[in-house]
């Protein structure tokens, strides 16, 4: 008895042609998208690729004021350091169940979002506020504090921030 090699039923092959299809079209969008992540942050420093915003015409404590001022609207707590400011929140529940585990959230650990902010001068009277933002599990605890820097790509939310602070230097 031999075995019989049946072709392919014209049917299943048009299935075949649309599933390849969709895979290449697929993959394409998600190169595209990959390839296009950095694009916004071409140009900027390295320490200004997470958020960023330039201000002109305004001091650095009118600036430390309305930044100070936009991050306590929104839930931040400062704290002045060596190099610019220090605003932190506490993290939402699943903040803490991604970064301390779920046991250690059962038993009130507690993920901090914390946020450093600097100003660094870009020219005569202008100025870049910019900030770079983490995850901190353990928080005040000096042996088991642990930041989990956010990616640039989550930067959106902080780059709001630093927005509504350039938009308020503007009001009169």
């Amino acid at each position: 008895m031999t075995a019989r090699i049946r072709p392919l039923n014209p049917q299943n092959q048009t299935i075949m042609n649309t599933i390849a299809k969709w895979t290449g079209f697929l993959s394409l969008t998600l190169l595209c998208g990959l390839a296009g992540t950095g694009c916004s942050s071409l140009g900027k420093p390295a320490s200004a690729s997470f958020a960023s915003v330039n201000i002109r015409g305004k001091t650095p404590a009118e600036i430390r004021d309305a930044t100070v001022a936009v991050f306590f609207e929104n839930g931040y707590q400062v704290f002045p350091a060596q190099q610019g400011l220090i605003f932190e929140k506490e993290g939402t529940k699943g903040n803490t169940i991604a970064h301390a585990g779920l046991i250690a959230s059962h038993y009130g650990a507690v993920t901090i979002i914390r946020v450093r902010v600097s100003l660094v001068a870009i020219g005569q009277d202008a100025w870049r506020l910019q900030c770079q933002a983490a995850m901190v599990s353990g928080a005040g605890d000096a042996f088991f504090e642990e930041e989990h820097p956010i990616p640039d790509y989550r930067s959106g939310p902080y780059q709001d921030l630093l927005d509504a602070a350039a938009k308020k230097l503007q009001q009169p």
